[in-house]
């Protein structure tokens, strides 16, 4: 019995201390492949370069708007590079996110590959609570 209150326990205690973030929402995820999956970085046969905006409730002040843009390219025999940069606002934050990505790919045989990718990057948030004081 002591075991159950010791996990109840560690497990309330957990949430007390939770933290979220708010991730970029996108709508059209066929148009940012290599946004989401790094694998994809290379994947079509030269320079693939997208450059997507969304703003939710446009009437509305301070309303969610994300903006992306994305390249990728093979450089390679079975390499792929690509580059995103996204920024999110969402009321007086905004967060903007820079990321660099690899992939490899194996040929199987025939049609069938498997593709290996890595996303790395930096996330830059600017939360402007206090910037209408004094004005």
């Amino acid at each position: 019995m002591k075991k159950i209150y010791l996990a109840a326990l560690l497990a309330l205690g957990g949430l007390l201390d939770a933290t979220a973030q708010q991730d970029p929402h996108y709508t059209q995820y066929m148009y940012n492949m290599n946004v989401i999956n790094p694998a994809y970085a290379g994947s079509k046969e030269n320079l693939s370069i997208g450059l997507l905006y969304r703003k939710q409730w446009v009437d509305i002040e301070d309303s969610p708007s994300t903006g992306t843009f994305s390249g990728h390219s093979p450089v390679g025999k079975n390499v792929g590079l690509g580059l995103s940069a996204i920024v999110d606002q969402i009321g007086p934050v905004k967060e903007t996110n820079v990321y660099a990505d690899f992939s490899y790919t194996l040929k199987l045989g025939g049609e069938h590959r498997l593709a290996l990718g890595i996303k790395a990057g930096a996330t830059f948030h600017d939360v402007g609570l206090f910037t209408d004081i004094g004005e």
